[in-house]
């Protein structure tokens, strides 16, 4: 192909040069546009007046826009796409997003980019990520497209002799905008080009004074970010909370782990509010730069709080459909996930719950890792009776009904007759459920089913993971497990706590019955230094644990049975050639279930139980 050949078919495939609409015509456009909310008929007109010059494209062509112009879609529909570095060629090309009748269009262009655009060939491989992305605009449909372009001067003339909406109008500029999204934690790391291109997909959406911007339950599908005015969180009283509540706490704490919970869901503004209105609870006001409803974005969830806004405001919003696009040249899907999970975790140790007490700030990272957001439909079930039990699961939104199947047999017959389900009650937001999983050693079977009574988003852990997060930590793993077995806890669960073992040993002196527990902390040391012992180490101190505690004639003789003692002496003084690290089990087993049974028993009557657990603030 020759070069005139080249250029005519390089001009024919873009858009038409642009031209001048009238002003009434104009005006009709600007009327679709979020600009109409904060118009009045005399300034629409002038403001109208900064749009008269139209750029025209057939479909299919690709449309040069200036990057420091605002642009108003007023016919037809044009399609964002982008060049991003591939792992197979230089770049490649992704579809962005759509932008139809009523939308604004701000690029952010500048000659820099161009030039680096230009240099990319001489860039080493290591800097193929750093590549500015180029957005591309292309005609869409099949009817020729028309653009409303922005005349600067006359804009910024415009801007001067109506201050009121200098704000409203500026905060549509793209450097604002880049800025604003980048206040946003999970875009905060983003490369400003990639920034660039994200601003470019934006909608713009306004809303009258109180107008709903979504409701509770309502699908949801878009980020958004106020611009201009003031939006307000509304959370509904929950239906469940003026239930049943066999298994709640009061439903005052109810409704305030609900609200607590679908506020950390839908906003992360620090301004807060406790006004009740009806059976709404405004439980925050979002300002210029807030964002809320970023859940949408990487969950499939409906809202989980009502929005509307206090005056008239004008919002950016990021659909769920054009982010995914954005993923492809920016993936930063985990570190959003990882966010949320965090921010939840974060308002869930606020609401005591026993999973999150005492939880160190080396441990918040990987255990925000290990958590996983679940969402669950209404009417399924999460785990039946009998499961083995492997998570532990803490409702964020939505409500589950526990329920157990009791056999029905008739007297004098093997077999059963019927099955019974019986409705335990209801659990809400902040409550949890299967958390027996997490401090049973053994397969543990689950006792009851558990079936999501609503759309629900869940919060879980994996047993064996929990349990290597806090197994560098013995006793806040103990401490767990005696807040959630409370008064079910076994003395092998005190035992592990530094407190619980020092609060038995004042119990068990006071009954002069000391022995016991002395025993058990030496044999534990005695495993526990076993590895870094010599040979002759182990057995000097094999020795003296039994000579104290188990011969026939021991100064602190504990009550074992003759054939252990025998059997202990036989091992330890007759042909030794080591000590086996577990010389003392069946001495030990023997002793732990004597304290259960007898002294244990008795302390968890007492009042140095009862302290105990008091300053740990289980009862």
């Amino acid at each position: 192909m020759g070069l005139g050949s080249a250029l005519s078919s390089l001009c024919s495939r873009q858009s038409k040069p642009k031209d001048e609409i009238p002003l009434d015509e104009a005006v009709r456009h600007i009327k679709g546009t979020p600009f109409n909310q904060y118009l009045d008929d005399e300034t629409i007109e002038g403001f109208a007046r900064s749009f008269l010059r139209v750029h025209r494209a057939l479909p299919g062509t690709r449309i040069e826009l200036d990057g420091d112009r605002l642009y108003i879609v007023s016919r037809g529909a044009v399609d964002l796409s982008t060049t991003y570095p591939d792992h197979t060629k230089v770049e490649a090309t992704g579809y962005l997003c759509r932008k139809k009748e009523g939308d604004i269009i701000s690029l952010n262009h500048t000659k820099e980019d161009a030039k680096r655009k230009a240099s990319f060939g001489t860039q080493s491989s290591h800097k193929v990520n750093d590549l500015i992305e180029e957005i591309i605009v292309t005609a869409s449909g099949d009817t020729e497209v028309l653009l409303l372009c922005a005349d600067k001067e006359l804009l910024d003339s415009f801007i001067t002799s109506h201050p009121e909406l200098s704000s409203t109008i500026a905060s549509i500029s793209a450097t604002q905008i880049e800025d604003k999204l980048l206040a946003i934690p999970f875009l905060e790391s983003v490369p400003p080009r990639k920034i660039s291109v994200l601003a470019a997909m934006c909608q713009y959406e306004a809303f009258d004074s109180r107008q709903v911007i979504f409701d509770q339950d309502d699908k949801a599908d878009k980020l958004y970010l106020v611009l201009d005015g003031v939006a307000q969180v509304i959370a509904k009283e929950s239906p469940t909370s003026r239930g049943l509540h066999a298994m709640t706490s009061k439903k005052e704490m109810y409704a305030e782990a609900s609200v607590a919970l679908q506020r950390s869901l839908e906003c992360s503004s620090k301004t807060r509010r406790t006004l009740l209105q009806s059976t709404d609870i405004v439980i925050a006001d979002l300002l210029t730069g807030d964002y809320f409803g970023e859940t949408a974005l990487c969950l499939n969830m409906d809202r989980t709080c009502k929005v509307r806004a206090l005056e008239k405001s004008l919002f950016l919003t990021v659909h769920k459909t054009d982010f995914k696009n954005y993923l492809n040249i920016c993936p930063i899907e985990d570190m959003m996930t990882s966010i949320i999970k965090k921010r939840l975790l974060s308002k869930l140790s606020t609401l005591g719950i026993p999973f999150l007490n005492g939880i160190t700030d080396e441990m918040f990272t990987p255990l925000t890792d290990s958590a996983e957001i679940n969402e669950v439909q209404q009417d399924e079930i999460i785990f039946k009776q009998g499961d083995v039990g492997e998570r532990f699961y803490i409702i964020v939104h939505g409500s589950v009904e526990v329920s157990t199947n009791n056999v029905d047999t008739v007297e004098g017959e093997d077999e059963p007759d019927s099955q019974t389900e019986s409705r335990l009650g209801l659990l809400g937001p902040g409550n949890y459920f299967g958390e027996m999983a997490l401090v049973s050693t053994e397969n543990k079977l689950r006792t009851a089913t558990v079936t999501s009574t609503q759309k629900s988003i869940l919060l879980s852990i994996e047993k064996n993971r929990f349990q290597d997060i806090l197994g560098s930590n013995p006793t806040l793993l103990a401490e767990f497990e005696l807040r959630i077995l409370r008064n079910q806890a076994k003395l092998v669960h005190v035992l592990k706590h530094s407190l619980g073992l020092t609060s038995f040993r004042d119990f068990l002196e006071k009954e002069h019955a000391g022995e016991n527990l002395d025993f058990y902390v030496a044999v534990t040391a005695f495993v526990a230094e076993y590895c870094g012992l010599t040979k002759e180490g182990r057995i000097a101190k094999a020795k003296h644990i039994f000579l104290t505690f188990c011969a026939e004639y021991a100064d602190r003789q504990i009550n074992l049975p003759h054939s252990i003692m025998l059997e202990l002496d036989s091992s330890i003084h007759k042909n030794v050639e080591d000590i086996p690290q577990n010389i003392f089990d069946a001495a030990l087993s023997e002793i732990t279930l004597l304290m259960e049974k007898d002294n244990f028993a008795r302390f968890k009557s007492s009042k140095e139980f009862k302290e105990y657990f008091g300053r740990l603030g289980i009862l």
